[in-house]
């Protein structure tokens, strides 16, 4: 007779590998499937996570970013007095992480940070529910842009089948040369 523990371990173990063979076959590797599932996850997204090189240690903080562009550049505001914006100006080295725990879904980038402080800029991306944030707005002088540019793009999309082998130890990943993307 078996126990509950063990009939319950056994299930387990049953519907865990059903759900790794029905994910590792619709397992989608093109470089337009991954960039599609990044997109898709970044949109769906409110927040992000900005990763920056501090001299001590690493700094992370949640941001509300703009959507993606074209080539997956990311606008995010901030204050140009914050921790972050001096850790970018020392270093312009970052990573932004997007989790979709509710599709079984991470984008993680990696790239470089431009601090932008020109005003044109700023009035284009100043999101309304900021005022609360900075009241005196896009043209202030506690508001500046920070503009992320990519160079390599980490995707593990369980939903979407971007789940390459070994299955569930790595993500699916995509270098940029010479301005396209390209799986490495």
């Amino acid at each position: 007779m078996m126990n509950n523990t063990s009939f319950s371990l056994r299930l387990v173990r049953f519907l865990a590998l059903r759900y790794r063979r029905k994910a590792q076959a619709r397992n989608c590797t093109t470089t337009a499937s991954i960039l599609a599932a990044a997109r898709a996850t970044m949109a769906r997204k409110k927040y992000c996570l900005l990763a920056t090189y501090g001299a001590e240690h690493i700094g992370a903080r949640v941001l509300q970013p703009f959507p993606p562009g074209p080539d997956f550049e990311v606008w995010l505001g901030t204050s140009p007095r914050s921790r972050k914006v001096a850790q970018l100006r020392n270093d312009s080295r970052a990573t932004l992480v997007y989790q979709d725990d509710s599709k079984a879904a991470c984008v993680v980038l990696v790239g470089q940070v431009e601090v932008v402080e020109n005003v044109m800029e700023r009035r284009q991306r100043f999101m309304p529910k900021w005022w609360a944030f900075f009241p005196d707005g896009p043209r202030g002088d506690d508001y500046v842009l920070l503009r992320f540019r990519p160079e390599r793009i980490e995707i593990w999309d369980a939903s979407r089948g971007i789940t390459p082998e070994p299955f569930g130890l790595h993500a699916a990943m995509l270098i940029r040369r010479d301005g396209a993307w390209s799986k490495e």
